[in-house]
């Protein structure tokens, strides 16, 4: 089974994909967007897909719900399922230079209620992936940002501290390519 996913390695999508693997025939093929997954769609028959239905694309008014009326023939649901996310922090720079917030879509609603409840308005910017949001995140000097607790645990600094964690239980649908 190849199962074509977001990726790095470090993301929930690219984690709970490898869950499926179960020879040496089977592989991931990882994209830095949902995006271009979609992209490349038409060319992956036979194979899969794997969404979490909280897939929202950092580009356009476009998610999983689209993605599945959008598809329903071209695809076949194979699977849906639930597991918790990676557990995933709220991490705050305290010498940030830019009063601003980079995360995925898909957390959105985590800084919303955040930035509520401290009475702030600092500006959210989105991209493909937490991962892609932690790393704008330290090339910007952001104020804000949501990323996997394993991967903020290999770059922990002072200069950073944890505001929130979250650790919701997502739904995931494994699709065929028809």
């Amino acid at each position: 089974m190849i199962i074509h996913t977001l990726g790095p390695s470090s993301t929930d999508s690219y984690a709970i994909a490898e869950s499926f693997m179960q020879s040496e025939d089977d592989g991931i093929v990882e994209y830095p967007s949902f995006d271009s997954l979609l992209h490349n769609i038409d060319q992956l028959t036979g194979q899969h897909v794997l969404f979490p239905v909280a897939f929202k694309s950092a580009r356009k008014d476009y998610g999983w719900k689209e993605f599945n009326y959008d598809y329903w023939d071209k695809v076949d649901l194979v699977e849906v399922f639930q597991r918790k996310t990676k557990p995933m922090v709220l991490i705050k720079n305290n010498y940030y230079a830019e009063d601003r917030a980079m995360i995925h879509p898909a957390t959105t609603i985590f800084l919303k209620k955040y930035l509520t409840e401290k009475n702030e308005d600092t500006v959210i910017e989105f991209t493909d992936s937490k991962y892609k949001a932690w790393s704008a995140f330290c090339k910007k000097n952001l104020k804000y940002t949501i990323i996997s607790e394993d991967v903020f645990e290999k770059e922990k600094t002072t200069e950073y501290t944890i505001e929130a964690r979250y650790e919701p239980v997502m739904v995931w649908c494994l699709y065929k390519i028809n």
